[in-house]
């Protein structure tokens, strides 16, 4: 292999480890005396509310017998944090990892009213939201990362429309490109009433961000069951793809 190929062959693996580090889902490495060597932010906010032995018991076991990744589907709580699956997995005796699935926050009653909103097409309200910040900023390139696969759904338009527009007067006009990525979340599903829905990741990045907006559109998104988390220098929207 060139020296070349080794370059964007680390690249490309620093840009993947950011996707894990920034994951919504609880991630532990534990090596073989059950000392933590790795978690990322949301692993590490959990661990706040409770000790990271309990995460390498539970990897131990939920392990499978035989070297490999074994999911498994149960209800776990820890403080404010709920979960219904978690994945263990190892390769080598020398470490194991635990990925833990948050429960996100629904219940029938918000399903419900879900249902009652218009059937949306989320790129034109996408496409929207962007040609009216290009009109009011002087942001020199947007751009998207768009999963073309996802089908029309059931969204409150106007105040998602809202939502959008908060999020994209938080970034600063010297910021020079808005990224904003849109994704099915693969193996992830909100149960709610025994029935499962599959979610959206629609996550808009760029620096410098202004914050200031980060309450309101919060408030926004929750109102419309769709939960938002922040970063410096990001939005991260889940959306329940409720397609009924």
């Amino acid at each position: 292999m060139s020296l070349d190929s080794n370059s964007e062959l680390e690249v490309e693996t620093s840009r993947y480890r950011n996707w894990l580090e920034y994951d919504y889902n609880p991630f532990f490495i534990f090596n073989q005396n059950g000392n933590v060597v790795y978690l990322n932010r949301s692993a590490e906010l959990l661990s706040g509310y409770e000790s990271i032995k309990t995460f390498n018991d539970l990897a131990l076991s939920y392990a499978s017998i035989d070297f490999g990744y074994k999911t498994t589907f149960l209800p776990l709580s820890f403080a404010k944090f709920h979960f219904f699956a978690i994945t263990v997995g190892y390769e080598d005796e020398n470490s194991i990892g635990i990925k833990l699935y948050q429960t996100p926050a629904a219940r029938e009653s918000a399903i419900a009213k879900i249902k009652n909103y218009d059937s949306t097409n989320i790129y034109v309200l996408i496409d929207v939201a962007i040609s009216l910040a290009k009109n009011r900023l002087n942001i020199s390139s947007f751009r998207n990362e768009f999963d073309p696969t996802i089908p029309e759904f059931r969204l409150s338009q106007n105040d998602f429309a809202k939502v959008l527009r908060k999020i994209y007067d938080g970034f600063d006009p010297k910021c020079p490109i808005v990224t904003t990525g849109l994704k099915l979340k693969v193996g992830e599903f909100l149960y709610v009433g025994g029935e499962k829905y599959p979610l959206i990741e629609m996550l808009i990045k760029g620096a410098p961000r202004n914050a200031e907006y980060d309450d309101a559109i919060e408030a926004l998104a929750s109102g419309i069951n769709v939960a938002a988390s922040f970063e410096a220098d990001r939005v991260s929207l889940e959306i329940p793809l409720v397609t009924i």
